[in-house]
């Protein structure tokens, strides 16, 4: 990996080997079904009362974590389950993570 691209990704996540996990939430979140987006909303009322949320990063100007340096409006859309470092989205998993996952198996 180029280093410009290090830098980059080393100054918006803590953990760089989540950038595959993130990039999924990115492309959820573009186009969410209503279980997920429930779900990123009941994850997101959450982080707002987390005293790690930050409502602004210098580089981007997105909200994030202050814990695991997550952008938050994309990895509310996180399809692992409880994937907050601080296990604060358990609760609400529990109830609506099961139903943004695939049940039938398909050729998609």
């Amino acid at each position: 990996m180029d280093l410009g691209i290090k830098k980059i990704i080393s100054g918006l996540v803590k953990d760089p080997s989540k950038v595959i996990t993130i990039a999924d939430a990115w492309i959820t979140a573009s186009n969410p079904t209503k279980p997920q987006k429930e779900l990123a909303e009941a994850r997101w009322n959450i982080c707002i009362q987390c005293p790690e949320f930050r409502a602004k990063r210098d580089i981007t100007g997105d909200p994030y974590c202050n814990d695991c340096g997550c952008p938050l409006q994309k990895k509310i859309f996180s399809k692992t389950f409880n994937e907050c470092p601080l296990g604060k989205w358990r609760e609400v998993d529990e109830a609506l993570w099961p139903s943004t996952q695939k049940n039938k198996k398909t050729i998609l």
